[in-house]
């Protein structure tokens, strides 16, 4: 997202077609608490992903955390108080309140903790799966909440259905690891492909990541509608211009230095979590 963000903010930058609009003092801050972007990815497609996001200008605040959010800036855990108008949270998964009702305790995330065959222990025949459940893989580390688990996720769980109206005993879940993709932004992305993780970069993983995700779509109707309408815009390059609905906005005076008001968020209080 970030790098998309980079993307957009030099194609402003360059087409000046949106003189109110201060292009040049736009700034896109990354912040993580970890001490890589990627951190799921190997050390050199870590080294490469934070190299194509200061290339799109984008700052990176790495081995910190968010602490407070207000209306006009964000407090990280070392003390650095940064002024923004535009916060974007990203910070991971959640389950469906519905996991806290259910009369189960629930694990990591909200989610529920299944049995290797998927389903709710104490519960016969209920299974939960996708970003629902905390899905034990090998050496029993948590599956990570991606598409791909929940769609070999759905089909083992009708299988082992059948497997239960033929009276036979269901079968523990095994994923295939297929490898792991990451978008950067336009030419650039990163893949590490199969269980041993090879790794690709660049545009052949951009073109790749986009072939993955045409496949994945339902039916043909829709495959076909996104590899044209992607053609036609990496190709063309044509823009729609975007509309603001809130004129007012395009008037901030970003070198004004007065205190935001009081309300914020404290991420450090559980009843107030984002």
């Amino acid at each position: 997202m970030a790098g998309a963000f980079g993307d957009a903010a030099l194609v402003l930058r360059k087409e000046r077609r949106f003189k109110n609009l201060a292009a040049a003092q736009a700034q896109i801050i990354l912040v993580d608490q970890s001490n890589a972007v990627l951190n799921a990815f190997s050390e050199k497609s870590r080294i490469y992903a934070a190299r194509a996001l200061r290339q799109r200008g984008v700052q990176l605040r790495l081995g910190t955390s968010v602490r407070e959010v207000g209306p006009g800036d964000v407090f990280l855990s070392d003390g650095t108080r940064i002024k923004s108008r535009t916060v974007i949270w990203a910070g991971g998964l959640k389950a469906a309140p519905l996991s806290a009702n259910l009369g189960v305790q629930a694990g990591r995330g909200g989610r529920i903790d299944v049995e290797p065959d998927l389903t709710v222990k104490g519960f016969e025949g209920v299974y939960a799966l996708g970003d629902f459940a905390n899905i034990a893989g090998e050496g029993g580390k948590t599956l990570a909440q991606l598409a791909s688990v929940a769609e070999q996720c759905g089909r083992w769980c009708a299988k082992n259905i059948a497997l239960d109206t033929a009276g036979r005993a269901r079968e523990p879940f095994r994923y295939i690891d297929k490898g792991i993709m990451a978008m950067i932004g336009r030419n650039s992305a990163g893949a590490e492909v199969g269980v041993r993780r090879r790794q690709v970069h660049g545009v052949i993983a951009f073109v790749t990541w986009l072939g993955v995700h045409v496949a994945l779509l339902t039916n043909v109707r829709a495959k076909i509608e996104a590899v044209i309408e992607w053609a036609w815009d990496y190709f063309a390059r044509v823009r729609s211009n975007p509309i603001l609905d809130r004129i007012e906005q395009t008037e901030i005076d970003w070198n004004d230095d007065e205190d935001a008001p009081a309300t914020r968020i404290n991420l450090e209080c559980p009843a107030r979590r984002v």
